[in-house]
């Protein structure tokens, strides 16, 4: 069996964040359990320690949970700077955690000290502008931030403003250095985002457009190649979700919300996109996903049905097969493989 970590929107007298032990048939059992965390939603795994957004109004906040062997417990809960924090990484040398506040279109930053506490907030860089989606862009919304796979810069991607904005971070004043600013389509509404291991290929998950965007990567450069859909009718409300490769590097998979599908693309050899196929998710507004160290099924957190499809999938073809079982989790969110 293999062990994931969850996150939900849950209380804090819920055991919002857990650690299960599950297999390809949907078998499980749980290892560890932790409460006093309001919407622990998204996570990144760092060492022996987790760090998780508290997803919450004008007063987001982000927390680091230590775990010995299988018993986790929570530090102080530090503040974000903003509202709705919903995404989480940490920095390339280990130093800092990056928060992105999709509420206030703002991006955090916290230093992590050296036993794995974090800091009060050290810096919080705004977002500007708006795009052309009525209702949802008319102002920044920073949905995420990855590492490029030099080191050289944080990429947080901005929903409200098409942005996918560069930092670097200054370790002698830690603060987040903004250097420039690539536009993503105009109404594409850039959510969460994946570099190919090869380190020349970025992957955008684009929430409003529902599609994925395919840019070469090149020492900060950016070069938009194409854009690829990740449903097959006409009919969409604008909810892509989460996005990852094949541990073959050979597939990428992409989720929609309302459609409750999960969209999946081989990967050519210049790091384009051709569909394969859109599959159902097995539930209710899948948001995060995970697919198993050895390719042979998808973990999708399915919120409004309260539990986690366990979908096969082909690992020669790509394919995703039908739903084969649920884990029951409210309103769960984040899934990861530990």
């Amino acid at each position: 069996m293999s062990q994931i970590l969850i996150g939900s929107y849950n209380t804090p007298d819920q055991p919002g964040v857990a650690i299960l032990e599950v297999d390809r048939s949907g078998a499980y059992q749980v290892v560890s359990q932790l409460s006093g965390i309001e919407n622990p939603s998204f996570m990144t795994q760092h060492g022996t320690h987790i760090y998780a957004v508290s997803e919450t109004g004008t007063n987001g906040g982000v927390v680091a949970i230590t775990r010995h062997g299988d018993t986790l417990s929570h530090g102080v809960r530090r503040p974000s700077g903003g509202g709705w924090p919903c995404h989480v990484r940490v920095s390339a040398d280990g130093q800092f955690v990056i928060a992105t506040n999709y509420g206030t279109g703002t991006v955090a930053l916290l230093r992590i000290e050296g036993d794995g506490s974090l800091t009060g907030l050290n810096d919080l860089a705004a977002h500007s502008g708006s795009g052309p989606h009525a209702g949802r862009q008319g102002e920044p919304h920073a949905h995420s931030a990855i590492i490029t796979p030099d080191g050289a810069y944080v990429i947080a991607a901005d929903l409200g403003t098409d942005e996918l904005v560069f930092y670097t971070i200054d370790i002698n004043t830690n603060q987040l250095v903004r250097t420039h600013t690539v536009n993503s389509p105009a109404g594409n509404g850039p959510r969460h985002t994946i570099f190919h291991p090869n380190g020349t290929i970025l992957y955008v998950a684009n929430e409003l457009a529902c599609s994925v965007s395919v840019f070469t990567y090149n020492n900060g450069s950016l070069t938009h190649i194409a854009d690829h859909a990740t449903f097959t009718g006409t009919n969409h409300d604008f909810t892509v979700a989460d996005i990852h490769i094949s541990p073959d590097q050979q597939f990428l998979y992409c989720t929609t919300r309302t459609d409750n599908t999960i969209a999946a693309y081989r990967i050519l050899a210049d790091g384009n996109l051709v569909r394969i196929g859109v599959y159902s998710c097995g539930g209710a507004w899948p948001r995060n996903f995970a697919i198993a160290p050895d390719g042979t099924y998808i973990l999708v957190a399915c919120q409004h049905d309260n539990h986690i499809a366990v979908l096969p999938r082909d690992t020669t073809t790509g394919v995703v097969g039908a739903r084969v079982a649920t884990i029951p989790m409210p309103n769960v969110s984040f899934v990861e493989f530990l």
